[in-house]
């Protein structure tokens, strides 16, 4: 059967190609959508949940949020560093993270920060920097493999613009892959970040960029907040949220707090609408799909009426018979929908470097239950025609 089966399918092969590709790239859109919308949704929001309020320069709070959280915006400015101070020695406060974003390594950002921020990532390799020790980074797993990276070499990290620090930069760690965009950050010390804008700022300052970094020096682009109780955040939030703030040099800056599963909230009801719609029209290729399917079916289960009249002469069942196309579509249906899986994984792998700029690194293997009713949904739909059918032809054979 199966033998036979096969070769029926090389006689008609250029309609088995074509129904092949179309369930394929229409699978394919719709694994990928679905993949997509929810690793975004869940990697926003399992990150959001980690902290319960961030403070920073006055701005746009989704800035400030998606900049502190997920590496994806440019920070809005600076902070002084008193008001981390201030914070930590307030009774609701857990635990206060700083956090200054400046530089880059090969086109990776680096953030300065304390070892807190990353106590729920593994290291693979080495240890983590030292808190108030200058001079030690640890590097995200993309960032090592693809700078070929190891514990102990010296990096130089760089301004944006491409003018190197003189200051090396010690790899002491290499953290475990976590799909997120921790595995595209070069991490350090605070303190790193402050000398290595306080030795620049002993230098001229001709470009507008070099004096901003000036400013590094006992400053935060925003800090972290764990509180001791979830009640007290928002409290929190709406007293810091428009405070104004002086430095040494009598500097004014106005604060901004926010709460960030609030502003993912708000993120991600923007984006639902856009997922909803790439779901509706996923819905209709696949729709069209099936209209393709049973369209080409009833076209080979008439051209092969012959041919099944011919088997019925010579003894064959029709149970047999409808065996047999079954046996043939569910082939056509299995290559297409591990085809379609094959290609959805490729198609995460080219929009890895778009949904990186939402704080993403997109898990290409990761597979959600959901993918797989949908290609047992498509799997049954590329048979269920052919077993329509040849009930249809039995049942009218034996009314005659």
């Amino acid at each position: 059967m199966l033998k036979f089966a096969f070769k029926n399918l090389l006689i008609k092969r250029v309609n088995v190609i074509l129904i092949i590709i179309s369930i394929t790239l229409s699978a394919g859109v719709a694994l990928l959508s679905f993949n997509t919308a929810r690793q975004v949704s869940d990697g926003i929001t399992n990150t959001a949940g980690y902290y319960s309020a961030v403070v920073g320069p006055a701005g746009s709070s989704t800035q400030l949020v998606m900049n502190t959280m997920y590496f994806a915006e440019e920070p809005l400015g600076t902070i002084p560093y008193s008001v981390v101070t201030a914070l930590a020695q307030d009774s609701r406060v857990k635990s206060v993270i700083p956090f200054a974003m400046a530089d880059s390594y090969n086109g990776y950002s680096c953030v300065g920060t304390t070892a807190a921020f990353l106590e729920s990532k593994s290291l693979a390799e080495g240890t983590m920097f030292v808190d108030g020790q200058a001079g030690q980074v640890v590097v995200g797993s993309a960032v090592a493999k693809t700078c070929q990276l190891k514990v102990g070499d010296v990096i130089y990290t760089s301004h944006s613009a491409g003018v190197a620090h003189t200051t090396g930069l010690t790899v002491v760690g290499i953290l475990e892959q976590t799909h997120t965009s921790y595995d595209t950050i070069v991490f350090t010390q605070l303190k790193t970040i402050w000398e290595l804008h306080e030795h620049e700022g002993e230098e001229e300052h001709e470009e507008e960029e070099e004096h901003d970094h000036e400013h590094m020096e006992n400053a935060v682009c925003a800090i972290l907040i764990k509180t001791t109780n979830p009640a007290t955040a928002m409290t929190l939030v709406n007293e810091y949220d428009g405070k104004t703030v002086s430095d040494a040099d009598g500097d004014i800056f106005t604060l901004q707090a926010a709460e960030p599963m609030s502003v993912v909230r708000n993120v991600l009801e923007d984006t639902n609408s856009t997922k909803y719609i790439v779901y509706v029209l996923c819905a209709i290729i696949l729709a069209m799909n099936i209209l393709v399917i049973v369209i080409i079916t009833l076209l080979n289960m008439n051209y092969s009426a012959k041919e099944i009249r011919l088997m019925r002469l010579i003894g064959v069942s029709m149970k047999k018979i409808g065996l047999l196309y079954m046996v043939e579509n569910a082939f056509i249906g299995l290559i297409s929908v591990v085809l379609a899986l094959i290609t959805s994984k490729l198609g995460a792998g080219l929009m890895t470097n778009y949904v990186q700029n939402m704080g993403v690194v997109l898990d290409r293997f990761r597979v959600y239950p959901g993918e797989w009713l949908i290609l047992l949904g498509i799997l049954v739909i590329t048979v269920l025609p052919t077993m329509i059918c040849t009930y249809v032809i039995g049942k009218r054979d034996a009314a005659a």
